[in-house]
């Protein structure tokens, strides 16, 4: 049987880190997972890529520390910390991968080390309604409350009506 060779998609490669990570991804799943290649998760990827795409959270602390303001600098001596806390706290949305951890961008001020602001109240709406996948698809799957937006696109201009379309999508995903 003659052997195939596959090739890793583009997105994965514009990332500096996944770049690195991809190419070891069956190394360290072992041969079950072999037998699954994570296909499916990279059209999961692919969604967010216009919407800045997915970080790991060590790729996302060396972008805080080369695109913050120098006073943030100052006030965040270890992104990764920050990152950490952020993780720990529920306070992003995460994605588990065969890479391990990923982190949507839109999501991020970078220029001021933080989450943008309109996060939190979307994630109290919809967190405990959607696990982690379904809550990051929510924000770059368009939404008919909001006129075929993305809720990620949205929430930067409007989130008054992105909060209204988690909050209705919440009502309906309980059935209440």
């Amino acid at each position: 049987m003659p052997q195939t060779q596959t090739r890793t998609p583009d997105f994965l490669t514009s990332s500096p880190w996944l770049r690195d990570a991809a190419p070891h991804v069956h190394e360290r799943r072992g041969a079950a997972f072999d037998e699954a290649p994570p296909f499916q998760w990279l059209s999961t990827a692919a969604a967010f890529a216009d919407t800045g795409g997915l970080v790991g959270g060590d790729e996302l602390a060396e972008l805080i520390r080369m695109q913050c303001d120098a006073t943030v600098q100052q006030l965040v001596p270890q992104p990764v910390s920050l990152v950490a806390r952020w993780i720990v706290s529920h306070a992003v949305v995460t994605i588990d991968s065969p890479w391990g951890c990923m982190l949507p961008m839109f999501q991020f001020d970078l220029a001021r080390a933080a989450v943008h602001p309109g996060m939190r109240p979307l994630l109290s709406e919809l967190r405990g309604v959607f696990d982690d996948a379904e809550l990051a698809l929510w924000f770059v799957t368009p939404n008919d409350w909001l006129g075929g937006a993305c809720p990620a696109r949205a929430m930067h201009a409007a989130l008054p009506a992105v909060r209204l379309a988690a909050r209705t999508d919440r009502y309906v995903a309980l059935g209440k």
